[in-house]
């Protein structure tokens, strides 16, 4: 998807100074009516362009599976389109090397990309969307939305969209799915059954709505 050239020139003006590297612009189909939205690009993500093309891709690729879809059913994006990285030392051989480490999007990051999903989610209008962790959660849904709490309901809500320095509710609205972030059993291998259970719910729900 092509972004209007003003936008991204805003964006990356704005973050001029920040520790973000690649820009991704999200992909599948762009006339999808599930829409997936991550937190940001990692290490890989920002080499190739390609959302969720790591280790967590294949977590994300069991989702899609476990809902009878795949990838070309499906669009991907995420909150912010810049892998966030700071710098810190790692010892892959004994040996004290410095090296650029993933990080969460600061709130001025989310606040800078905000335009950008706004527009994908207003060019795709998906029925549902499925936010992939806490920080996709709270860019949709406000700071007060958690993940602990929401993973695996579904409700029918508006979502934040910019609007010059804050947030406002969008007119329009969607089946909001909230999902752990597919990196998240890496670290809590014990939320694994939370996740299928999750991901049955959310099945259950296209099912009834012969998505």
């Amino acid at each position: 998807m092509e972004f209007p050239v003003k936008i991204i020139d805003q964006c990356q003006s704005t973050l001029e100074n920040h520790q973000l590297e690649g820009f991704l612009t999200g992909a599948g189909n762009e006339d999808a009516e599930i829409m997936f939205i991550g937190e940001a690009p990692g290490e890989k993500e920002a080499e190739t362009g390609e959302p969720f093309c790591g280790r967590s891709g294949k977590v994300l690729d069991s989702y899609l599976t476990a809902l009878g879809l795949a990838r070309k059913d499906v669009y991907i994006t995420s909150a912010v389109r810049s892998r966030p990285f700071k710098w810190g030392e790692r010892r892959p051989n004994g040996e004290s090397v410095m090296k650029k480490i993933n990080r969460k999007p600061t709130e001025k990051e989310i606040f800078a990309h905000a335009p950008l999903l706004d527009y994908q989610i207003g060019a795709v209008r998906p029925r549902v969307i499925v936010s992939l962790g806490g920080v996709a959660l709270k860019r949709l849904l406000g700071n007060a939305a958690k993940i602990s709490m929401m993973h695996g309901d579904i409700q029918h809500s508006p979502v934040q969209k910019s609007k010059k320095d804050n947030y406002q509710w969008s007119i329009e609205t969607y089946d909001i799915c909230a999902l752990y972030h597919p990196a998240a059993v890496f670290y809590n291998p014990s939320i694994r059954t939370a996740i299928d259970e999750d991901v049955k719910a959310l099945r259950s729900h296209l099912d009834n709505l012969m998505l």
